[in-house]
């Protein structure tokens, strides 16, 4: 009798499991992104729904800026069209510490004569007090700027430059015609004193009519947020545009840190790479989110024979963000176009919206990168 009602017991006690194992398998799972769309997956062989996270980003033209790929505020967009500006500002020991190339909305860093650099600051929602030393324009600016409908802002040009630039649709404002906006500091010596205000700038370009085209919004290249074709291992990048002048980037929390190296000191270990403010009290390193490099051809221009980087065909491209890599090529067909960008497998690479730092460099040039 015992054995039948021990029988009777475990018979009792397994339907019961049973009937809790059927109610866990109609539970349902959701996993949830506040900043995402999500499409949910269901598993044929149950009722569990598992959650696809796809990051969006659409560019609006009206809202986003073109140089960062970041939405504005609405003070700031609502004041638009607004021209781009692109300053020439110089690298040279006696120009540093820069000002106003950490207000940028971006940069671009360009190769000149005798293996040094010089940057192309290009302002187009924001704007700086204080920047400076401007220096001489070089061909290869007015290619970088062209597609944006921008004013060049150069002290001056080697004889035959500036028709050159204008004939490519590209306008420029010398310190002759720049009518007090641009101006000279008697804290250093010429030809590294010469400073802007760039909204100062900006009012003698509009109202003396130093433009050509209408202003143009399209982004310097495809932006978005997938990266999942990234690679680890891009804590430190190094860039070497010749036996001159050699970057460095170190990671700093989510912004790279910029050290310098070249020929003007005999340290031989890279220095950081501050900025200095109007009142010359305040200095830090210069920094940014995302560093661009693009390669391409290097050739002498043949109004100046000055060395200049080709900006139109295609070229390795390299893309750093908080760590993270992307190889790849760009292509452009027409200084009037963006830059197209794509890795290894030929698909598109969505740069990070973020302050941008790009290098243009000639392809004797090298970049090298790691976590060390």
């Amino acid at each position: 009798m015992k054995k039948i009602l021990l029988i009777l017991l475990f018979t009792i006690i397994s339907c019961s499991s049973d009937d809790d194992a059927t109610v866990n398998q109609d539970t349902t799972t959701t996993v949830v992104s506040e900043t995402s769309t999500t499409q949910p997956i269901v598993n044929e062989q149950s009722t569990t729904t598992t959650t696809v996270v796809n990051i969006a980003y659409e560019f609006d033209v009206e809202k986003m800026s073109p140089l960062t790929g970041k939405e504005l505020p609405a003070e700031i967009w609502l004041n638009r069209p607004r021209r781009l500006l692109a300053f020439k500002v110089d690298n040279n020991l006696a120009a540093r510490p820069q000002s106003g190339l950490q207000e940028a909305d971006a940069v671009y860093e360009l190769l000149v004569e005798g293996g040094m650099t010089r940057f192309l600051a290009l302002f187009y929602d924001n704007n700086s007090q204080f920047l400076g030393p401007i220096r001489s324009a070089r061909p290869t600016d007015p290619t970088l700027i062209r597609h944006f409908g921008g004013t060049l802002i150069a002290s001056g040009a080697t004889a035959g430059l500036i028709p050159s630039i204008n004939e490519l649709g590209v306008p420029v404002l010398e310190e002759k015609f720049a009518q007090g906006s641009l101006f000279r500091i008697s804290s250093r010596k010429a030809p590294h004193n010469l400073y802007a205000n760039t909204e100062d700038v900006r009012d003698v370009v509009d109202d003396k009519g130093f433009y050509f085209l209408t202003p143009g919004a399209d982004p310097l290249y495809p932006f978005g947020l997938d990266q999942s074709n990234w690679n680890k291992g891009a804590t430190r990048i190094t860039i070497k545009y010749s036996e001159f002048t050699t970057i460095i980037w170190k990671l700093d929390g989510d912004k790279y840190s910029r050290f310098i190296k070249d020929s003007y000191s005999e340290n031989k270990e890279a220095v950081a790479h501050n900025f200095i403010s109007q009142d010359g009290n305040y200095s830090d390193i210069l920094k940014t989110e995302t560093v661009v490099v693009l390669q391409g051809p290097l050739y002498n221009d043949k109004a100046t024979t000055l060395p200049s980087v080709l900006t139109v065909g295609v070229g390795s491209a390299y893309v750093f963000n908080n760590g993270s890599y992307i190889e790849g090529t760009w292509r452009r067909s027409d200084i009037r176009d963006s830059f197209e960008l794509q890795d290894l497998n030929q698909n598109p690479i969505e740069v990070p919206p973020s302050t941008q730092w790009l290098h243009l460099l000639s392809n004797d040039g090298s970049v090298t990168f790691s976590d060390s």
